[in-house]
């Protein structure tokens, strides 16, 4: 059972192939995402990390579908956003954040199944590793990373990070479960935001859609890079801004789902950003 009441990070020491679970109650306020993404890189800035970091609506809600992916590339801070299924697999793997540091001393596969990591070696093919069904896999497809055989990232900064770590790829698999606080609110609340398709600022299409989205847009295959705190600490898409930029209806479904917000800490959470990117800049 995913425990919403903590942030959950998998921390994955490559050189080593050491493999933690940590549990971070004091990081709730960054609610994940972005937030939690730049926190970590605070918190671990010494060990140059990669982080993957899912929001607290990722896997529940429309629309909230894109996966975080914080890094600091030449002195930089770079915050980039990949779509696909990364990010409900994320969220039922019952982990709020992936880290990974160090550098493998070979290239190798990552196999992540809810919180334990097997590191296969660079022969064996990504693609039949996992649960049907229930994975994610991002991989090199020629000199590009791609998600779900499919979706990228706008920049070639994670491909960069990989073969600096010698990553060659991961696949994700979630079996955990979740039952929401108020569940009959929940379902409601869910089928109102699902129609709301005329507030999504893209055409609907026959593309690949991420999880949670039916729009099939096409807009989503090279994800996102940089925007609004909110957004990109939910996670959601850019496109469903009027959604997810509105505190009130983010409030209705963090409340829905058991989370213990306020309307204050959604407020707060761009001043704790602001000092966040601070003080990895000193």
């Amino acid at each position: 059972m995913i425990d919403i009441s903590v942030k959950k990070v998998l921390s994955i020491d490559l050189e080593n192939k050491e493999v933690a679970v940590k549990s971070f109650s004091d990081l709730n306020k960054y609610f994940g995402g972005t937030g939690l993404g730049l926190k970590l890189l605070e918190i671990y800035k010494d060990k140059s990390p990669l982080i993957f970091s899912v929001g607290p609506l990722n896997g529940f809600f429309p629309y909230a579908s894109k996966t975080s992916i914080v890094l600091k590339k030449d002195g930089a801070v770079e915050d980039i956003y990949i779509g696909g299924s990364l990010s409900t697999r994320m969220k039922f793997s019952g982990i709020d954040s992936i880290i990974l540091f160090g550098v493998s001393q070979e290239e190798v596969i990552l196999d992540i199944q809810d919180s334990a990591v097997n590191f296969k070696d660079k022969d064996t093919d990504p693609a039949l590793l996992g649960l049907p069904g229930k994975k994610s896999g991002i991989y090199f497809e020629g000199d590009k990373l791609m998600c779900d055989q499919y979706f990228t990232t706008p920049e070639l900064y994670l491909e960069s990070i990989f073969k600096e770590k010698n990553i060659k790829g991961i696949t994700i698999t979630g079996t955990e479960i979740f039952s929401p606080k108020n569940f009959d609110d929940y379902k409601k609340l869910y089928s109102e935001i699902l129609d709301r398709k005329p507030d999504i600022r893209v055409d609907s299409a026959e593309y690949p859609s991420c999880s949670g989205c039916p729009m099939g847009c096409g807009k989503s295959k090279v994800g996102e890079i940089g925007g609004n705190i909110l957004l990109n600490s939910l996670v959601a898409c850019q496109f469903a801004d009027k959604i997810y930029t509105d505190i009130g209806v983010v409030f209705s479904c963090l409340n829905t789902l058991g989370y213990e917000y306020t309307h204050e800490d959604i407020e707060n959470l761009p001043k704790l950003i602001e000092d966040t990117i601070r003080n990895i800049s000193k």
